[in-house]
C-alpha cells in the first residue's frame, strides 16, 4: 500500500513538474521580437538593401512626412543614389521601445550620415505574429 501510495505522488509531482514546464516556457517577448526586427532593418539599409528593408514595412505604412510604404523606399533610393546613405551610422542606444497591444513605437533613433543628423520616432504593427514598420516622424 505504502509503494502504490508513493508511486501515486510521484506520478502526480512528475504530472505538475511537467505541466508547469508547458505553460512557463513563452518564448520572446514582444520588446525582444522588435528588438530583433530592428537590428535587421539597420543592417538592410546599411547594406543599401531595399528589397530586404521592403520587407520590415508594413503595406499601411503611413508618415506625415515620407507619405506611403513605397514613397519611402523611393525616399530611400533617391538618398543613396545622392550619396546621403554612405557610412550612415543609427544610434539605438537611448532608443526606448513601448508596447501596447498590437503596436509600438521606438525613438528616439538617431541616424547620422552625409545628412547630418536626424532623430526619428518609429510606429510598429504586429501583422500576422509579425512586427513591421507602419510610420516614422523625425524630429526626436
Amino acid at each position: 500500500m505504502k509503494k502504490a501510495v508513493l508511486i501515486s505522488a510521484l506520478i502526480g509531482l512528475i504530472a505538475v513538474l511537467a505541466a508547469g514546464c508547458a505553460t512557463t516556457a513563452k518564448g520572446p517577448s514582444d520588446e525582444q521580437l522588435i528588438s530583433k526586427r530592428i537590428q535587421e532593418c539597420v543592417a538592410a539599409i546599411k547594406a543599401k538593401n531595399f528589397d530586404a528593408f521592403k520587407g520590415f514595412v508594413s503595406a499601411s505604412f503611413d508618415s506625415g512626412v515620407v507619405g506611403k510604404r513605397d514613397d519611402l523606399l523611393d525616399y530611400l533610393k533617391n538618398a543613396d543614389d545622392a550619396g546621403f546613405l554612405d557610412g550612415i551610422e543609427i544610434d539605438l542606444s537611448g532608443a526606448k521601445t513601448t508596447v501596447t497591444g498590437d503596436k509600438a513605437t521606438v525613438a528616439p533613433v538617431f541616424a547620422n550620415g552625409g545628412f547630418g543628423s536626424l532623430g526619428l520616432g518609429f510606429e510598429g504593427v504586429k501583422e500576422k505574429g509579425v512586427w513591421m514598420i507602419s510610420g516614422v516622424e523625425p524630429g526626436f
